[in-house]
């Protein structure tokens, strides 16, 4: 079971006698490859892996897309100059990994003349089924299961691995790795696989084509779709499963509570404790000390959920605690010389000109009053001027 699912019959045995893709244009056919050795009866272009592959690629080309004739002829020279022909004649596509419909080409080393082979189809990442023949070989076609075990998909090492020329009726199929399953969560929407064979294919229907196969266990899914009697499951972008009685079970997410937290966004705390780079951080960066600021940023879940004004850190809900406005006097109880606790912040002149000037928790004087300014309080000691300060950021001792 692989990546053909109808796209053409795969070919198991010799085409019938007179097989005009087989037969060179002497011979009543389309090809202008040499005749095969030793040659075949009604399929003269037998004996050869070159006869083979051009005609087998034709032949699939002209089944799916109505082609009368061969359409790429000059696919007719030596097996390791095939990927070069393809390009400069046609301007086919050569990719590095088998592609369904595709011929595979190696190079031959020293005097051989490289092998081709056609792709019939596609089982697993780095294998394909293949259809061949050979020069002077026993048989006029066979076919094989070639995986990629040695960097050259079974051939010798007189032979290095080219690539495989894209059919252009069938496009760039190839195996593509299946997005891994993850742990069953019950708050996250998923399907459960249960065999081992479930197609992952790159739409919602079964005309899509196959990637790959899921493996058992648990996947999340984005959207879903019915279609071909099946309800089909997103599991990644462009991959689809089909949902089945014994094939899957499928689990809607449950709503995930919601955390209650202590303090919310623009709340005035202070801060009092360790400080980490991000919200689920292992260990602490640093620490803070009874600093007075503001919530910005609440991380849902997280192990420190909480950042604030300045972006200082992410802390823990312990080590915050509400902010307590002090007692607000008013600017009749002040006058220079008075004892004052500084409980808020000013700023360095009194006409609020930046930067802010702390100083939350010292005691000073009132120095000067400028009646009429923003900030009118000076306050200091005999050191010097602590700052500015607004009436309300003062508390009379």
């Amino acid at each position: 079971m692989g990546l053909n699912t109808g796209q053409f019959a795969i070919r198991r045995s010799l085409p019938e006698k007179g097989n005009k893709f087989y037969n060179t244009k002497s011979n009543g056919g389309y090809s202008t490859c040499i005749q095969g050795s030793p040659t075949c009866p009604g399929l003269n272009v037998l004996n050869n892996c070159v006869g083979w592959a051009c005609s087998r690629f034709n032949e699939v080309y002209s089944l799916i897309t109505g082609y009368q004739g061969m359409k790429f002829p000059a696919l007719n020279c030596n097996a390791e100059n095939f990927a070069e022909r393809a390009k400069s004649y046609y301007g086919l596509q050569v990719v590095p990994y088998p592609v369904l419909g595709g011929i595979a080409v190696w190079e031959g080393l020293g005097s051989l003349a490289g092998h081709v082979a056609f792709v019939e189809d596609i089982s697993a990442a780095q294998q394909f089924y293949s259809s061949e023949s050979g020069w002077k070989s026993s048989t006029s076609m066979w076919n094989s299961n070639r995986t990629n075990s040695n960097g050259r998909y079974g051939m010798s090492s007189s032979y290095r691995w080219i690539g495989c020329i894209v059919n252009p009726a069938i496009g760039d199929v190839h195996w593509t790795n299946i997005t891994p399953n993850v742990p069953r969560d019950e708050y996250k929407d998923q399907i459960e696989v249960l065999i081992s064979d479930l197609r992952v294919r790159t739409g919602a229907g079964t005309d899509k084509s196959v990637l790959g196969f899921a493996s058992k266990g648990f996947y999340n899914f984005y959207d879903k779709a019915d279609a071909n009697g099946y309800t089909w499951y997103k599991i990644a972008d462009g991959q689809w499963l089909a949902s089945n009685e014994g094939w899957t079970n499928v689990y809607p997410g449950k709503p995930k509570p919601t955390p209650t937290y202590k303090y919310k966004i623009g709340d005035k705390v202070v801060i009092n404790g360790a400080l980490y780079v991000s919200s689920n951080a292992s260990s602490p960066s640093g620490s803070v000390s009874n600093k007075v600021t503001n919530i910005t940023r609440i991380a849902e879940g997280a192990a420190h959920p909480y950042n604030t004004t300045g972006d200082l850190g992410w802390m823990n809900e312990s080590d915050i605690q509400p902010y307590t406005e002090p007692p607000k006097p008013t600017p009749t109880e002040l006058k220079v010389g008075d004892k004052v606790r500084i409980v808020g912040t000013g700023k360095a002149s009194s006409y609020g000109d930046n930067p802010t000037a702390g100083g939350i928790g010292w005691n000073r004087y009132i120095l000067k009053i400028y009646n009429g300014r923003p900030y009118p309080y000076q306050v200091g000691n005999n050191s010097g001027t602590t700052g500015f300060y607004k009436a309300s950021a003062l508390q009379k001792l």
